[in-house]
Parts: structure tokens; C-alpha cells; sequence
């Protein structure tokens, strides 16, 4: 979902810059969490749902309307991790 100043991808590191006040630079590559482009392919064809994964000490939920919500993770649930989830049948 690109409508939101890029895409979902690319705000998703943004967010966790902002969050965590670093340079996206700083960041781990997101690939080693998610592949990015396909997670934009997946936000952008949902019609509902949402997709979490763990990147950089964050739970990251980004819902099929693009919206991104983070939550620290504690060190013992930091395994990388991904699920999407979909009300669609």
C-alpha cells in the first residue's frame, strides 16, 4: 500500500527508526524478517487481515488497510517469527 508516503516496506523501517530514535541505516535489513516485497504484494492484495512478524526487537503488525503498529518484544520472545492472518474465507 503505497498511498501512505511509500510503501508498507519501507514505512515499516521508518517506524521503528522513529520508535527506537535511530537512522534506518542502523537498522537490520529487513529481509532477514520479512521479504519485502512480499509483504507489500500481500498488503496491497488484502482485503482484510493483517501480518506480523518480529524485526529489529519490534512486533510489527501492518494491517490490510496499511496501518503499522509496533510492540517491543521482550529478549525471550525475540526468535524471528511471521504470521498473517485474514477474515477473508
Amino acid at each position: 500500500m503505497e498511498g501512505m508516503n511509500g510503501p508498507v516496506s519501507e514505512r515499516v523501517i521508518r517506524n521503528v527508526a522513529e520508535t527506537t530514535d535511530s537512522d534506518p541505516l542502523d537498522l537490520p535489513l529487513l529481509y532477514d524478517a520479512v521479504d519485502p516485497d512480499a509483504l507489500n504484494a500481500i498488503i496491497e492484495s488484502m482485503s482484510d487481515g493483517e501480518v506480523t512478524f518480529t524485526y529489529a526487537g519490534h512486533e510489527v503488525t501492518v494491517t490490510s488497510d496499511g496501518a503499522i503498529s509496533l510492540d517491543e518484544k521482550s529478549a525471550a520472545r525475540s526468535a524471528p517469527e511471521a504470521a498473517v492472518t485474514s477474515s477473508s474465507p
